[in-house]
């Protein structure tokens, strides 16, 4: 309730691992566990998934994904979260209607499908002809294009790095499929520039820590969260109303028909 605070930001990132990890356990009919004071951010997440001490590569390549994705400037969900911080409405309230936004497959719904489509190709060796198929049917590559960059997406670069000591094996056929989709993206659309994206590492990345595809967006959720309540509180902290206008490009020679004449 009330004006949203740093303290409020501050609860609402550090609940967001424990509600899911604690939804995770309970839906394979596990009890929710503690936190432990002495892991940080990242650790404790992964502890709570499950109930173990996470090896060392993993709270590394998990917690340089949570500080890379943590904001993205004016997104869906972050504008999302910001109209509704304009009405003075509360920050739990914008931060939901932030992940309404995120849980679109456009925006935040995409990165199991990566994984998704590495487990189909299964091997090095069938990787070629896979991703030909695909694009023979107009079928998307998952992990490559974005809506702003026109080259590689600096994120995927780091989240390359990172995947490959996370799990070096695991890695191996991403990486031969990253090669090939790009040449072969090149080669079917030129000139589309449909680089390797955010989400295609971030995948490869959350499945090499242990993360369940369905996990893959409430955890970027787990990340969003910071960045979307840092614009909460400059949202609140020089306000206006976010009231877009709109403008009206249909027919305007349209005649109004009785409806007993329709």
């Amino acid at each position: 309730k009330g004006k949203p605070t740093i303290e409020q930001a501050i609860a609402l990132t550090a609940r967001f691992p424990v509600f899911l990890a604690a939804f995770h356990r309970l839906r394979n009919g596990q009890e929710p566990l503690e936190s432990r004071s002495e892991l940080d951010h990242a650790a404790n997440y992964l502890y709570l998934l499950n109930g173990k001490q996470p090896e060392q590569q993993h709270v590394k390549a998990l917690d340089a994904y949570l500080v890379l994705l943590a904001d993205h400037g004016m997104n869906a969900s972050t504008f999302t979260a910001r109209v509704v911080a304009s009405t003075e409405s509360d920050i739990v309230s914008a931060t939901v209607a932030a992940v309404g936004a995120l849980k679109g497959p456009l925006h935040g719904g995409a990165p199991s499908k990566v994984i998704d489509m590495l487990i189909a190709i299964g091997t090095i060796e069938n990787a070629e002809n896979w991703l030909r198929n695909a694009l023979s049917i107009g079928q998307r590559l998952m992990g490559f294009g974005h809506r702003i960059y026109k080259t590689e997406d600096p994120r995927a670069e780091e989240l390359r790095a990172l995947a490959r000591l996370a799990d070096p094996q695991e890695f191996v056929l991403a990486r031969r499929v990253e090669e090939l989709a790009l040449a072969l993206l090149e080669e079917q659309k030129p000139g589309r520039r449909l680089n390797t994206n955010v989400e295609f590492y971030s995948a490869v990345l959350l499945s090499s820590v242990g993360l369940p595809g369905d996990l893959f967006t409430p955890t970027f959720a787990v990340s969003r969260v910071s960045g979307w309540t840092a614009h909460i509180l400059e949202q609140v902290g020089n306000n206006r109303l976010t009231r877009p206008e709109a403008d009206y490009v249909g027919p305007t020679d349209e005649h109004f028909v009785p409806l007993d004449a329709r």
